[in-house]
């Protein structure tokens, strides 16, 4: 998470394939890399699109996915990119909690023939929260993804940030995980 000159908020999580110093080096040039995209950019696919060319040109081989958001300065709305990442959860208030309706579009330094890149903007109700997570956190070996899905849907609430994250880890700790895992959450304060 990062506060831009603008002052609107770039929250980002992005998971790079394989293990080791290796993966963490490209995900350390990545990271760096979309910082800078996101001081010219006022668009998070914009930003996504660039730091595509560059992970095509320079990490080719590596493939990557990252979700980008920016929160508006007032917080009342997030503007969501996704290249291959999975869709963040979001709940609200009242209790519900979904899968936020953006678009995935294909991971970082995939070639693909429609290059345009697609940002979605999502409002944000005072008390919602927004739930980002690499997929380490919902797959688990001979189940649909879907399932593990649902499963943290179900467990996402519009709670504080810090107890939202702890409950989610402690309901994944009964599975045995074969990825890395990471997870975030921002709440617009109610």
């Amino acid at each position: 998470m990062f506060v831009l000159p603008s002052g609107w908020l770039g929250v980002v999580i992005g998971d790079v394939s394989g293990h080791g110093l290796a993966s963490a080096v490209v995900m350390g040039r990545i990271r760096s890399a979309l910082r800078a995209y996101a001081l010219i950019c006022d668009d998070p696919a914009q930003a996504l699109t660039l730091l595509d060319r560059k992970v095509q040109h320079f990490e080719a081989g590596s493939l990557t996915t990252a979700l980008y958001a920016m929160i508006s300065p007032d917080r009342d709305r997030a503007v969501i990119s996704t290249a291959g990442h999975l869709r963040p959860v979001l709940a609200g208030p009242d209790g519900t909690a979904a899968l936020a309706g953006v678009p995935v579009d294909p991971p970082l330094g995939v070639v693909h023939p429609d290059r345009s890149r697609r940002s979605t903007a999502v409002p944000l109700a005072p008390g919602t929260l927004l739930f980002c997570y690499t997929d380490g956190l919902v797959e688990r070996r001979g189940e649909m993804i879907d399932t593990g899905l649902d499963r943290l849907v179900a467990t996402v609430r519009a709670d504080a940030p810090e107890v939202v994250c702890a409950t989610v880890m402690s309901d994944a700790a009964d599975a045995p995980h074969t990825d890395d895992v990471a997870v975030l959450a921002v709440r617009r304060h109610g």
